[in-house]
């Protein structure tokens, strides 16, 4: 593949990532819901009851929701959390890691392939670091996809640097049954020659070149993210959101809204929000996000989401002031 192909195809990834993210294996948001709740029952165990509730309700509503009865919070959280999960700290190092083990690419604005790769490792270290602190099988708790992403992005960087990459993983990248790769690992069927009980990187790649639905990692070769790398440091620590974009690129911001407030869903049915949160919230858990912007001649028109993207909130008050600025 030529080189402006490349560059164009981590493009095209990233794109195809942020339009199908929430329809796949990518809901690593509800195993970290899962998380909290068993804290706060080993909490109980420790603490009492009510004493549990009132600390975990406290915290559920410190992350934005309200909780009246201090019982009610696992319930709340589990409720509303979902579409703000992956804004979290940890969220989002999941939903990165998922755009990386199942499209190749890496979301960083780094323009270095080295920077690139320290960026990846140490992704992947956190994650597995936090997974392996959580007792899984005593709290009954499924790492679901939260695992799978961590286990294929792991994989993925196996193949990529070198290394030894399990046969669960390489049955995942080259849609067969983990039983099909260890077939070929040994007896009649061999075509790997093992080691460790992994496979070696250069044999895996050689066999994936074969399986259509492999995607090749373009991290190394990909074009800046230029919008990523002109985040400001301060911002990484601030509030992320996750807000949606319609086909012409215009994203729902705090900038949208009239003096009334914040108004979405589709024709005749529309409601008008009296904050620009409780919009987005509205916008998150319907199945077609829909609202109202304004053009520079002053009309409203109807925009319909057609992607989600994870920004910051400082990033969305300069669309805002930007979008003021032309009206």
């Amino acid at each position: 593949m030529a080189t402006d192909d490349v560059l164009n195809d981590a493009e095209r990834l990233r794109e195809q990532f942020h339009s199908q993210y929430g329809n796949g294996y990518d809901f690593e948001g509800s195993t970290l819901i899962d998380i909290i709740i068993g804290t706060g029952r080993l909490l109980t165990d420790i603490v009492g009851t009510e004493n549990a509730d009132v600390g975990m309700a406290a915290l559920v509503r410190q992350l934005g929701y309200s909780v009246e009865a201090p019982e009610d919070w696992a319930e709340v959280l589990k409720d509303n959390a979902f579409g703000d999960a992956f804004c979290w700290k940890l969220g989002a190092t999941f939903h990165n890691l998922n755009a990386y083990a199942y499209y190749g690419i890496a979301l960083t604005g780094s323009s270095a392939a080295q920077d690139r790769e320290t960026y990846l490792k140490g992704e992947i270290a956190l994650a597995g670091a936090f997974m392996d602190k959580v007792p899984f099988a005593a709290w009954e708790i499924d790492p679901a996809d939260a695992g799978r992403t961590l286990r294929l992005a792991r994989g993925r960087f196996a193949l990529d640097t070198g290394n030894l990459i399990e046969p669960w993983a390489l049955a995942e990248f080259g849609g067969v049954s983990e039983r099909r790769i260890r077939n070929m690992m040994a007896g009649g069927e061999r075509v790997f020659e093992p080691k460790d009980g992994g496979v070696p990187a250069a044999q895996a790649l050689d066999w994936l070149k074969q399986r259509k639905q492999f995607r090749p990692s373009t991290w190394r070769e990909q074009n800046t993210f230029e919008d990523l790398a002109t985040v400001d440091r301060y911002e990484l620590d601030e509030e992320m959101l996750f807000v949606p974009v319609a086909a012409d690129g215009s994203t729902f911001h705090p900038g949208v809204g009239r003096e009334d407030g914040y108004t979405t869903g589709p024709t005749g049915q529309e409601t008008t929000w009296p904050s620009f949160e409780e919009a987005l919230t509205a916008l998150q858990r319907s199945a077609e996000p829909i609202w109202r912007r304004p053009t520079p001649r002053g009309l409203r028109t109807q925009a319909r989401g057609v992607r989600w993207e994870r920004t910051t909130r400082a990033a969305l008050d300069r669309m805002a002031a930007e979008a003021a600025a032309r009206i």
